[in-house]
């Protein structure tokens, strides 16, 4: 578990998001106490190590959807968490410390529009070496199998020499 150099990373990241979220609510707790700021630094942080942990769960589990092994897919699917969770976190915000005036709305529509070209990569289009869907792969296993008869050769005694390719040497 720990020869993996990516989990090594996010154990780091952990270690480093607990050590320091500790030290600011003890600063918070010693010098402020009537104010309580350390709960954003718990939260945005926290969004971003809950973000590393789904990227490497995703990337390092053993399953066969496209969402494990497909890399675009893989990445469209951290992106779009991380989008909701700091989306929320906003809102949470915008109803806590400003809720006369709505804001939160402008960071979701302007990354929501960055998502969409994201998703139309993952999902949209054709891409080179990509998983075929659950549907071509049906489509696929029902076509019926057109076996194709090896064109029948002239003459058998004589064939043509064969042309040595870059690089080889007879």
């Amino acid at each position: 578990m720990f020869k993996d150099l990516s989990m090594r990373i996010f154990l780091g990241h952990l270690a480093a998001y607990v050590a320091v979220t500790l030290i600011c609510a003890a600063v918070n707790l010693w010098l402020t106490p009537g104010t309580l700021w350390w709960p954003w630094v718990l939260m945005g942080w926290g969004i971003a190590v809950a973000t590393h942990a789904l990227a490497l769960l995703l990337r390092v589990t053993h399953r066969r959807e496209r969402i494990f092994i497909d890399k675009c897919t893989r990445s469209f699917t951290v992106h779009l968490f991380a989008y909701a969770a700091v989306v929320l976190l906003l809102l949470f915000v915008n109803l806590t410390v400003t809720p006369k005036v709505w804001w939160f709305y402008w960071v979701a529509l302007g990354w929501g529009a960055g998502l969409i070209p994201h998703a139309w990569s993952a999902f949209g289009r054709r891409r080179p070496g990509a998983v075929p869907s659950a549907t071509e792969q049906t489509q696929a296993s029902r076509a019926p199998s057109v076996k194709q008869e090896a064109p029948p050769q002239a003459s058998k005694s004589k064939s043509a020499p064969r042309r040595k390719g870059p690089g080889k040497s007879s």
